[in-house]
């Protein structure tokens, strides 16, 4: 861990030069030039955990400079005052010092809004087009049909009761999410990029959908919508349309995938999650079947393109040195001529650990997710971590993988 001085620079600016709070997935047929999480320059931890989750009134000054107070929840406080926030809709919030003209804390525990408050909320920032539908752990804001929304409702329910089934055990215990999961979807792309451009830039702009860990929520829109094409009005026609480009379910469950384990205990919001762990968890997940009703049915099957993309990869990799930038660095990640590349041996690696060492990658798993907010190891040390669950024969340990991976290709 390297330590900052907290007189030059305070923990809340180190997360504003480290974190870029919206997690960008690269898709299949999206410009490869976004990923980036944060700068591999670790920072210090100063804070005090708020562990029982009380409820505070903050005051503070937001990003357009204006005095906004809030009820939310303290998750972090730095030592020199400033401090992260959790809202009753669950976005992340950061102060510094300067901007937090006054806290106080109320007498009473931290509790989501309830579903009519969401909804006044939530039609108040998006307009009256678009309708709120309620599912069981889901609050989905759409401005696409209803045939279309309803569809991903059964899509999103059905990948949060499997995902749990796969993973929760005394091992690795799940929890429900301790604040809402809400589902953006815009009626087509016109929209969702004016729209995404707003929160990732112009440059980032150019994805099928994203997961933000800042706001917790999953942003789509409606990818049957064709110009001059009649929309879908049966769950066949649907299919029949994303057929055209199975990469597009694979969109919808590979952001959904990031939202569940990010509220479901398997990874820890503004925490050092590893990409190669938090990509090949979604990756792992995401392979469509478009014989189901909902267009996914089954978890834990070779995943095509990424093993296509990983198979032409592994002709010019370079063993010695690929597993291991994989572990220490998320700098792949980030270079457009390697992400593609990266993002196939992050689902190829994981998919090795998940079917042939499944205790110790629960074990990893376990502890990344205890990995407390705003700590960012070095690279030796995730390496470290890495080792101590999976020992430190890197060598063995690639030669095994790539034999596996040959076996499946087969």
């Amino acid at each position: 861990m390297v330590w900052r001085d907290s007189k030059t620079k305070s923990l809340l600016q180190i997360v504003r030069t480290h974190l870029l709070v919206t997690l960008v997935f690269v898709s299949f047929n999206c410009a490869p030039h976004v990923g980036l999480l944060y700068s591999q320059e670790p920072a210090k931890q100063a804070v005090a955990e708020n562990s029982d989750q009380r409820l505070f009134e903050f005051t503070f000054l937001n990003e357009q400079q204006k005095e906004q107070t809030i009820q939310a929840a303290q998750i972090v406080e730095a030592r020199d005052g400033g401090v992260v926030m959790l809202t009753r809709d669950g976005r992340l919030l950061t102060a510094t010092p300067d901007q937090l003209k006054q806290k106080r804390q109320l007498d009473q525990s931290f509790t989501p809004l309830d579903l009519t408050e969401l909804e006044q909320q939530l039609t108040a920032e998006f307009g009256s087009d678009f309708t709120i539908t309620q599912t069981k752990h889901f609050t989905i804001c759409s401005q696409a049909g209803k045939r279309y929304t309803k569809w991903c409702s059964y899509l999103f329910e059905r990948l949060y009761t499997v995902l749990h089934n796969h993973w929760d055990s005394k091992e690795l215990p799940l929890h429900d999410p301790q604040v809402p999961l809400i589902a953006v979807i815009f009626k087509d792309r016109a929209n969702f990029e004016q729209y995404a451009s707003q929160i990732l830039g112009k440059d980032n702009a150019a994805v099928h959908g994203f997961y933000s860990t800042q706001s917790n929520r999953m942003v789509l829109y409606d990818l049957t919508a064709a110009p001059n094409e009649p929309p879908a009005f049966t769950d066949a026609d649907i299919l029949k349309k994303l057929s055209k480009s199975p990469f597009n379910v694979a969109t919808i469950i590979h952001e959904c995938t990031h939202q569940i384990a990010f509220n479901a205990g398997l990874h820890t919001r503004f925490a050092d999650n590893p990409l190669w762990l938090t990509e090949g968890m979604a990756t792992y997940f995401e392979t469509p079947d478009l014989r189901s009703k909902t267009g996914w049915r089954t978890v834990g099957k070779p995943n095509p393109w990424r093993l296509k993309q990983f198979q032409d990869y592994a002709r010019s990799r370079r063993p010695a040195d690929s597993l291991q930038t994989l572990i220490m660095t998320d700098q792949r990640f980030q270079d457009p001529e390697q992400v593609l590349d990266t993002y196939a041996e992050a689902w190829a690696f994981s998919y090795f650990l998940i079917k042939t060492k499944r205790k110790q990658y629960e074990e990893y798993l376990r502890l990344i997710a205890v990995k407390k907010p705003l700590i960012w190891s070095t690279p030796e040390e995730r390496l470290k971590d890495f080792e101590s669950v999976f020992g430190n024969d890197l060598s063995r340990l690639d030669q095994q993988f790539l034999k596996y991976m040959q076996q499946i290709s087969r």
